[in-house]
């Protein structure tokens, strides 16, 4: 299936799905099946329909800006699931399932909201370092009792251990998105002798 991975709220999108074989190894085309995309995500009356157009043996399909704007949950990155169903009189198959992301519409937030564009990932980096930083300066409580209570934070070799990790998933978030931007892998240097 050929659905887009990600997209901005507002962005129209267009792909072509080609013919695939039922379990049995039998042709699934649009000659004989329609094939249909079901998008369901944090929006309840958003949830999205969309028939394939026969195009030769290939389904074509498009979603409108109109239709992805009404994916947009605001501020943040949504999650909305989709599944392809290839269907003929007695007869449906699920072509395949995954996720879409729907990026917010930057144009469409007021401009004195305040926006935090950051990943889970770097939300996290930031909160590890900042519960670092709180304990290195001494104004973290590692452990406490109230009572019958008790609390004991992760000890500071186990925090490094995260920052190590949620560093190196930050950097990898990084540079798959500069590589999807066109400006490349940076962590290849090209060399060129004259």
């Amino acid at each position: 299936m050929r659905i887009p991975a990600t997209l901005t709220a507002g962005d129209s999108a267009a792909w072509v799905d080609y013919p695939f074989g039922d379990p049995l190894g039998a042709s699934v085309d649009a000659g004989s099946y329609t094939l249909t995309y079901s998008l369901r995500g944090p929006i309840a009356a958003a949830g999205i329909d969309l028939a394939g157009t026969p195009a030769g043996t290939a389904w074509s399909f498009a979603l409108t800006s109109a239709q992805s704007a009404a994916l947009n949950t605001g501020t943040t990155t949504s999650r909305w699931y989709w599944a392809a169903y290839a269907a003929k009189t007695g007869v449906r198959l699920t072509a395949g399932q995954g996720l879409l992301l729907v990026r917010p519409n930057l144009a469409g937030i007021n401009s004195s909201t305040v926006y935090d564009g950051s990943t889970k990932s770097e939300q996290i980096l930031t909160a590890i370092d900042a519960e670092i930083s709180a304990r290195i300066n001494g104004g973290a409580t590692v452990e406490y009792t109230i009572g019958t209570r008790s609390l004991k934070k992760e000890p500071m070799a186990a925090l490094l251990e995260l920052q190590a990790r949620y560093r190196l998933k930050v950097a990898r978030e990084r540079r798959a998105a500069a590589i999807a931007n066109g400006l490349g892998n940076p962590q290849k240097l090209g060399v060129r002798f004259s």
